[in-house]
């Protein structure tokens, strides 16, 4: 009896999963050709790009498909040095729990679209897990 109940399980969390997977997609692969994740882009009035979620009261002009792939460049110059030296890239990763250190934290709060770690908006990243 036991077990026909753990295979009725099993069956339910299968089919529900399937059923997921029609509606979502896969959630473990994503397109190669378009690393971030994000399927548009957002051009504001001022020419200011912004790819993913776009901020309450931000009025998009212009809404174009990322074809191929997505390259994300500082604002700021870089030096070569600290270009070099970096382990790090962007990959999709929003949150402080997909860190693994405060440095990691800071490069994808300073380089990286969509991040959500830095909840007050002063600059540090991740004050409770990482950068406290």
């Amino acid at each position: 009896m036991n077990k026909i109940v753990l295979i009725a399980i099993f069956l339910a969390i299968g089919l529900y999963g399937n059923e997921l997977y029609k509606k979502y997609g896969s959630f473990f692969m994503q397109d190669s050709s378009n690393q971030s994740g994000f399927t548009e882009k957002c051009i504001t009035q001022d020419g200011k790009v912004i790819y993913g979620n776009v901020p309450h009261g931000v009025t998009c002009n212009k809404i174009e498909p990322i074809e191929g792939s997505l390259t994300v460049v500082r604002s700021e110059p870089v030096s070569r040095k600290e270009n070099k030296e970096s382990n790090f890239r962007c990959d999709g990763r929003t949150h402080c729990s997909q860190m693994t250190s405060c440095e990691e934290a800071i490069f994808f709060l300073r380089n990286c679209p969509g991040v959500k770690m830095d909840g007050n908006h002063d600059g540090v990243p991740c004050e409770q897990q990482w950068c406290n």
